[in-house]
């Protein structure tokens, strides 16, 4: 298992959640849309990166993806200057969005017969408080090997 994980999307709940990831010792490359969250994050020992080319370029082999829905998911993988611009092999994008099934089947075949990545669905669930306390439930599906894999950072 890799040290250095990927964060996209340092909102209410992906914040906390990358600041708990880095308190478990993980290395955090993060990214957010709304550059006043970096100040914070990179006090908290987080690297704070300027494109999601960067955050793909410097992941082990995890990218955890905690935007709001479909839309920005696909948009911060294939869109211009998205995570695939690094040309990523052998990694994972790790869904936390909530996304129902069929919508998470859609993007699981996108990224499976248009990139080198694989994915997993970890939906969330415990709002904020959970994300800052580190109790969220989290709802696997994907390949039970890939899945198991990331076990420690889930």
């Amino acid at each position: 298992m890799s040290k250095k994980i990927g964060f996209v999307g340092l909102g209410t709940m992906g914040y906390p959640m990358a600041v708990n990831l880095k308190k478990a010792d993980f290395e955090v490359i993060g990214y957010d849309a709304f550059k006043g969250v970096y100040e914070k994050a990179e006090a908290e020992g987080i690297t704070m990166v300027e494109t999601l080319k960067e955050v793909a370029e410097q992941a082990d082999e995890a990218i955890i993806s905690m935007v709001r829905d479909y839309a920005q998911n696909v948009d911060i993988i294939f869109g211009e200057g998205g995570l695939l611009s690094a040309q990523p092999k052998d990694k994972t994008i790790i869904v936390m969005s909530t996304l129902d099934p069929n919508t998470m089947n859609k993007l699981c075949k996108k990224v499976e017969e248009e990139s080198n990545l694989r994915l997993i669905d970890a939906a969330v669930s415990g709002g904020a408080s959970g994300a800052q306390a580190g109790t969220l439930s989290i709802m696997t599906s994907g390949s039970e090997d890939i899945v198991k894999s990331f076990a420690t950072i889930l």
